[in-house]
């Protein structure tokens, strides 16, 4: 009896799963996450990034991009939290074409790993569906309602650790710039880790309680 109480949560603590949390407000995003902000406001208006550069820590690569677009922009076009944003250049397309089109996006890489992610989307009302992917879960939102001034937010918490994202758009007029990342971690204990403790807590007071007898 008392083997088969210690078997069972021997095998508790070992099939506790990982799991990734996604978000559309950016509220309940930054009560489970510590999430520093990451905006442009060091970057200057005009500014040019090509796929495989990093800039401030971030390398940016991988671009899905239209109508010979070839890299993304830094604008102040557009509203943001710090007067700057992340685009893409389609200046031949037409005057003031700083932004990505519908179904074009690009991958960030953080250079350490993170456990949590969060990115806002300067939209139209209405417009199509924006969000991101990683290696451990993905995130996405609609945009019939605002997150905050004009940007809709995706969000996503994992206990699985993950290395860079993707982010995009779906629907034709699913335009978009982007004006601030939420880069970081989750708060507290990690949900698989606070299981894995807990059971190993109770299987220490098991074999205490099987000693006493």
């Amino acid at each position: 009896m008392r083997l088969g109480f210690l078997t069972a949560l021997f095998c508790a603590a070992q099939l506790i799963p990982a799991a990734s949390i996604s978000y559309t407000s950016s509220s309940a995003f930054l009560a489970a996450a510590s999430a520093p902000a990451y905006d442009f406001r060091n970057l200057t208006n005009g500014q040019n990034i090509s796929s495989g550069s990093t800039v401030e820590g971030l390398t940016y690569s991988a671009f899905v991009l239209t109508l010979g677009a070839t890299q993304l922009d830094i604008t102040n076009l557009y509203n943001s939290f710090s007067g700057l944003s992340l685009g893409a250049n389609h200046l031949t397309q037409g005057s003031n074409q700083t932004f990505f089109y519908g179904g074009e996006g690009a991958t960030v890489s953080f250079g350490i790993p993170i456990t949590a992610f969060g990115i806002f989307f300067n939209v139209n009302p209405n417009s199509g569906t924006f969000g991101f992917s990683t290696s451990a879960g993905s995130a996405s939102t609609g945009s019939a309602s605002y997150d905050t001034s004009t940007f809709v937010f995706a969000g996503l918490t994992s206990t699985t650790p993950f290395s860079s994202i993707t982010f995009s758009s779906t629907g034709g007029s699913a335009v978009y710039n982007v004006p601030e990342f939420l880069i970081g971690y989750t708060s507290g204990p990690e949900p698989a880790t606070f299981g894995i403790t807990l059971a190993g807590a109770l299987m220490l007071a098991a074999l205490a309680r099987v000693r006493r007898n």
